[in-house]
């Protein structure tokens, strides 16, 4: 008001006096009210849009396929045996996107189960029976299982519990020649699965197979926070079976061995090279479901929670932690909750119950 006063000129009228305080007595001071904070909501910063994968690149390898519509289909995932007779007739795994071991049978041996979603394989094997963990690990991957048998309590939970496909060769293909293919007489060995049997079984049954899920995150140079040098892993697996990966730079990848021999795959008639060796402990308990006739107790491992994990590529190793659910897959986490990213090829997640419980060097 006084700016607009003083542009009138004189003649105006007299501009009104600031006010002014009038002095009080100091002994008279009263204590200002302390004044209100006002709690303004912060606002959560919302998540950064994870960059698309091309339509090309495999969700669970971080390669390119010939066939972009073969990874919008269900993974397929086959138990196989992983005993000394089945370990001499492996076939087929250095096919998979990942593999996946782990204790079984009252903690006295592993098994195998091999994820398969960015190639086809006309010869997987030994194909064996399902166990509790294949319930969690092919839900969160929203795939379908391959197996022979299993027992009662697990059959009928696969066939009524949950909500992924399952083909039994005893059941769906007891004469073995459709879906699935017998070599030779022994048990152990002689049941072999392959991807285009599965996919019939599932065109015949009129199951969508049309796939979505989130992938892994891979990057060709290694992440910048590994905790140290690791060449040689040793995981001490029950009932002898224990295995070793070896860092061998030539193949930019790790070499397998369990029970102190070399694991190779004739499919491709070399060695296994692992690009990524994940290790995650998990919580395994007793159940009461009977898995042989010896009265063997199977195992539940808790694959859709959360736990320690330490993932190893490029000769190095990071430390951090899984998150997985029923409706995803396994995320797997460094520090800050930063995803460790994945050098693109095969990965070899090995089930453990304690990671205190494996060595590195």
């Amino acid at each position: 008001m006084a700016i607009s006063l003083a542009a009138c000129g004189a003649g105006g009228p007299a501009p009104t006096p600031t006010p002014t305080k009038t002095p009080v007595a100091a002994g008279n001071l009263e204590p200002s009210p302390t004044p209100v904070a006002l709690l303004v909501p912060t606002p959560t910063p919302e998540p950064p849009t994870p960059t698309p994968r091309p339509e090309n690149i495999a969700p669970f390898t971080g390669l390119p396929v010939d066939d972009p519509e073969r990874i919008k289909q269900l993974p397929i995932f086959v138990c196989i045996n992983n005993d000394a007779a089945g370990r001499a007739a492996h076939w087929g795994l250095s096919k998979a996107d990942l593999v996946y071991e782990y204790i079984v049978d009252g903690f006295s041996l592993t098994r195998l189960t091999a994820m398969y979603h960015s190639q086809e394989a006309d010869r997987i094997g030994p194909v064996r029976s399902a166990r509790y963990p294949n319930i969690w690990m092919v839900q969160m991957y929203g795939g379908v299982l391959a197996c022979s048998g299993g027992s009662d309590a697990i059959r009928y939970l696969l066939k009524n519990e949950v909500g992924f496909p399952y083909l039994d060769a005893d059941i769906d293909d007891p004469s073995n020649n459709r879906y699935f293919t017998n070599l030779g007489t022994d048990y152990r060995t002689r049941l072999q699965a392959r991807t285009d049997g599965v996919r019939q079984w599932l065109a015949d049954q009129g199951i969508p197979t049309e796939w979505n899920k989130p992938g892994f995150e891979f990057s060709e140079e290694p992440p910048p926070d590994a905790a140290g040098d690791a060449t040689v892993i040793d995981i001490p697996y029950p009932g002898g079976n224990s295995v070793q990966w070896r860092y061998d730079p030539a193949l930019n990848g790790y070499l397998r061995y369990q029970g102190g021999v070399q694991q190779f795959d004739p499919a491709i008639n070399g060695p296994i090279v692992a690009s990524n060796v994940i290790v995650l402990a998990a919580v395994h308990e007793v159940t009461d479901i009977i898995e042989d006739t010896l009265g063997t107790k199977g195992i539940n491992i808790k694959l859709h929670e959360f736990g320690d994990l330490r993932i190893f590529r490029d000769g190095k190793v990071y430390e951090g932690t899984w998150r997985a659910s029923q409706e995803a897959p396994p995320r797997w986490l460094g520090p800050g909750e930063v995803p460790i990213t994945l050098k693109p090829g095969q990965s070899w997640l090995q089930v453990v119950r304690k990671i205190e419980d494996i060595s590195y060097q």
